[in-house]
């Protein structure tokens, strides 16, 4: 099957060897720089640190960003990060958009949400570094059975929440870019709605 952007699949995991301990370790070395994000949208404990896009504590989508023009650099937190960077650019991507640690604190949760209503948006590269025993992320009414090392590329246009009922933190790593024409060679399994 052909994937891109406007592909109607749920999600898609991807056969890539992720570093998690190396990954959680560079986290654990800057974890104190996370911010609340997006509140207003009634989240409880969910939070992230931008390690390259427009500021670390510019934690939304870089298309916010850009439309004010602004390009993209590796942050004061990247910086501290190099294993997480020098990783993620070994990836079949063209272009690098953003990357950020997203993290859900023990008991918080992603309020349901749609990010791009209007649009099949098969988009974000959402890599879980750790995924405690009692988080659920629901995607579409259906439960997207997470593991550490797990890379999906999520269609952001279902509906979907996430719940961590644990006592630990949920930590993934999201990258957003332009994939290159082989990304889709790595495709492991698939969703089909």
């Amino acid at each position: 099957m052909e994937f891109n952007r406007s592909s109607s699949v749920e999600w898609v995991s991807m056969d890539f060897n992720v570093p998690t301990d190396a990954i959680e370790r560079e986290y654990k070395s800057i974890k104190d720089s996370l911010i609340t994000h997006r509140p207003e949208d009634g989240h409880k404990d969910w939070c992230a640190v931008t390690l390259y896009g427009f500021g670390s504590d510019k934690t939304n989508s870089h298309w916010e960003y850009r439309k004010k023009g602004l390009k993209p650099f590796i942050t004061d937190i990247g910086k501290k990060c190099p294993g997480t960077i020098n990783w993620v650019k070994s990836l079949p991507y063209s272009r690098i958009d953003d990357i950020r640690f997203l993290v859900i604190k023990p008991k918080g949760y992603i309020a349901k949400h749609i990010d791009i209503p209007e649009q099949n948006w098969l988009e974000p590269l959402n890599i879980s570094i750790t995924y405690p025993k009692g988080n659920k992320f629901i995607l579409n009414n259906k439960e997207l059975k997470y593991e550490p090392g797990m890379s999906v590329v999520l269609n952001i246009h279902y509906e979907h929440y996430v719940e961590n009922n644990s006592d630990e933190e949920r930590i993934h790593l999201l990258v957003h870019g332009k994939k290159s024409k082989d990304f889709y060679n790595y495709v492991k399994t698939f969703a089909q709605p």
